[in-house]
Parts: C-alpha cells; structure tokens; sequence
C-alpha cells in the first residue's frame, strides 16, 4: 500500500468521490478516506427492514446525477446502474386535498396554475432551454470569459430569496408554494438571498429528467 499521497479526500459521499476521481483523472496520487464501516455517505442503501427489501439511508433521488458533468462522463451504468424516471418528478399538496405536480411537460404543468400559468411558462421556458450554459455556471466556478446571456437571467433569479422570487414572480398560492417547497431544499430560511437558486434548478432540471430515481 502505497504511503505518499498527491491529495487526501476525506469523506466516501458523491462529493468525496467526484473530488477523488477528479483529483485521480488529473494523475495525481489520490486516498479516499472513510470513517463509516460503509461507503456512500448520504448515499448508501441497507436492509433496513426485512431480508431482501434494499432502502436508501438518506438520499433517494437525484435531479442533478444524471446529468452530472463528473459522473456522466464514467459510464456507470456499465457497471449496472439505471435512472428510473416517471411522467411526474414532484407534487406539492395543500390542505384542501388538492396538489401540483410538476410533470415533464412545462405546459401541462403551468395548466395546472390557473393566472401563473404565462409566469411559470416565461420563467422556466428559457432557463429549460438553456440548461446546458446554466448548468455549467451552477456546477462549476463562474468565469466572466463566458458570461452567457442565459447564465446573466440565471443570476439575476438566482440571487433573490425564495420567499421574495415567490412573491414577485406569482401570483396564486398554489405558484407561490410550490416554488416556495422546491427552494426549502436549499436548507436555509427562505428569506436568505440565493435561496431562489435551488428552486430555480430543481423545478428546471424536473422538466428535463423528471428527477430521476437510480436503480442497480
């Protein structure tokens, strides 16, 4: 076993292996360090209940994996894995018993939302459109040599809280909640600033791959 190392990686989750891989793609010397008796961080999968029946311990579905810059490139589906996708990425309930789904459709989708139907359709038109130049903003350092006018609407969105964005873009409740609940997964109080960031990815990248669930 080799004792010198170009770079250590503490931490087995997506983060910790796209650094390694990375690190290693380059030709550099690389040990992944892992504290936890199993490898994957939020990833990992275990027999939680009966003999048989796999769960996910944290994480379960991936709006960004599959169309991962790092991952993308390695082919692992060589290695058996496949992204489950269905028709409908993401619903959010209301009290009353009635929900918004978020569907594959941009247009079926702004159906569902009554007068923010033209908003949602203005809003995330453009940015599902040019996805292949946001992503490369959102994922990767920005570089002023390709400061794109999609990447300057993505800014401008992006920097605005979830709560504010919500208020100002829509109109009805049912707009304003489900963008509300796509930017909670920036785990930040939603009147933070950037906080409209997250909601303004994952509502995008649902009409692209539906969020996609991987099975192996």
């Amino acid at each position: 076993m080799k004792t010198k190392y170009d770079a250590i990686v503490v931490g087995s989750g997506p983060n910790g292996f796209a650094a390694a891989i990375t690190l290693q793609q380059a030709g550099l010397g690389v040990l992944l360090i892992e504290g936890k008796e199993t490898l994957g961080g939020g990833m990992r999968s275990a027999e939680l209940t009966l003999p048989g029946f796999i769960h996910d311990v944290c994480s379960a579905v991936y709006p960004l994996g599959e169309d991962s810059p790092v991952f993308k490139p390695l082919h692992l589906e060589q290695f058996g894995l496949q992204f489950l996708q269905s028709e409908y990425a993401v619903a959010h309930p209301f009290d009353d018993g009635s929900a918004v789904a978020v569907q594959s459709s941009i247009e079926m989708t702004a159906a569902e939302l009554g007068k923010d139907a033209g908003n949602y359709k203005r809003i995330f038109s453009p940015l599902v459109n040019e996805w292949p130049s946001i992503r490369s903003a959102f994922v990767g350092p920005l570089h002023l040599s390709n400061f794109t006018e999609a990447k300057a609407r993505f800014a401008y969105y992006a920097m605005s809280s979830g709560k504010n964005f919500a208020k100002s873009q829509f109109t009805t409740n049912a707009a304003q909640s489900l963008f509300a609940g796509m930017a909670a997964h920036s785990m930040l109080p939603l009147n933070k600033l950037t906080t409209s960031s997250i909601g303004l990815v994952l509502n995008t990248v649902a009409h692209i791959n539906s969020w996609p669930v991987p099975n192996r």
